[in-house]
């Protein structure tokens, strides 16, 4: 498969999440509405898209839609049509009352909103050196809003012109989370490491394809490990010398066993490391299991 339809069938995975994933409340529908509905084109009550997937996601077939979840749906009606040309892409036109445009109060609904806008706004892209996620904004009005929305994320976002911009590995895996699309935030991180761990050998003349794989294989079950445990509020309970290479491990996620023992003080061998995560692993396990 050549690197182009790899990507093309990675970005397909992506918005497949991003369409099917779930609401977990009502609170959470309004805000991801308002957010796709405000990165259209819009005019007085109508709004358009030529993103034909958010029309699926908005009033589509099946249980991913998002119009008859809200809050609005039994006060308002949504009027759906699509608008084709020539000479132009097919576009979707929506029509709703402007006042379901409200602005979400909590960080839990700032997600969802986000989620709404990157869907109607943003994408997520791999170029020949590094990768970046995007929200793409039409209008002074929207953007000084997702600039309030943002400031909430904790995220170093990048301004220029109409465009907000995420270029760090971490801040990409945490808005992934954050919008509810963990599987895109494990799959990008398998892509990073591995683009990473090719680069190092190519330059390096022992190029070992195995070695590579094993490596990247290792690193991403303990880089989701340390997720794991991070999330279930774990970290302290475990011994000092074990919570230094899950912190390592988080901040250099494409360094080798080798590499992370060099980093630590004092030094320690790759065959320590190991061990050292071996133990992560199993005591990780007895308490998860235990709560």
């Amino acid at each position: 498969m050549s690197v182009s339809n790899a990507q093309n069938l990675w970005l397909s995975k992506l918005w497949d999440e991003w369409l099917t994933s779930p609401v977990i409340s009502r609170s959470n529908a309004d805000a991801e509405v308002s957010g796709l509905l405000l990165g259209m084109r819009r005019k007085n009550n109508t709004f358009t898209t030529n993103r034909l997937h958010v029309a699926r996601r908005l009033s589509g077939p099946g249980k991913v839609r998002l119009w008859p979840l809200t809050s609005y749906s039994e006060k308002f009606e949504l009027s759906v049509s699509m608008l084709t040309s020539p000479s132009k892409k097919p576009s979707v036109k929506f029509t709703c009352p402007h006042e379901i445009l409200v602005l979400p109060r909590t960080l839990k609904t700032s997600w969802s909103w986000l989620k709404g806008l990157w869907g109607s706004t943003g994408g997520l892209y791999f170029p020949k050196s590094g990768y970046y996620l995007t929200l793409i904004i039409s209008d002074e009005y929207t953007s000084s809003v997702t600039r309030k929305i943002l400031s909430r994320t904790g995220l170093t976002w990048i301004e220029r012109r109409n465009e907000f911009m995420l270029r760090n590995h971490e801040d990409i895996m945490t808005f992934l989370y954050g919008t509810g699309m963990e599987g895109a935030a494990l799959d990008f991180e398998e892509r990073t490491i591995i683009r990473s761990a090719k680069n190092k050998a190519n330059i390096a003349s022992n190029y070992d394809t195995a070695n590579i794989a094993r490596s990247v294989k290792a690193s991403a079950e303990q880089l989701r490990l340390a997720r794991k445990i991070i999330s279930s509020g774990k970290l302290e309970a475990l011994p000092e010398k074990l919570r230094e290479v899950i912190i390592l491990r988080l901040k250099y996620p494409d360094e080798t066993l080798e590499g992370l023992g060099k980093k630590l003080v004092p030094q320690i061998g790759k065959s320590a490391v190991k061990y050292r995560w071996t133990k992560i692993q199993k005591i990780t396990d007895e308490k998860l299991q235990g709560g």
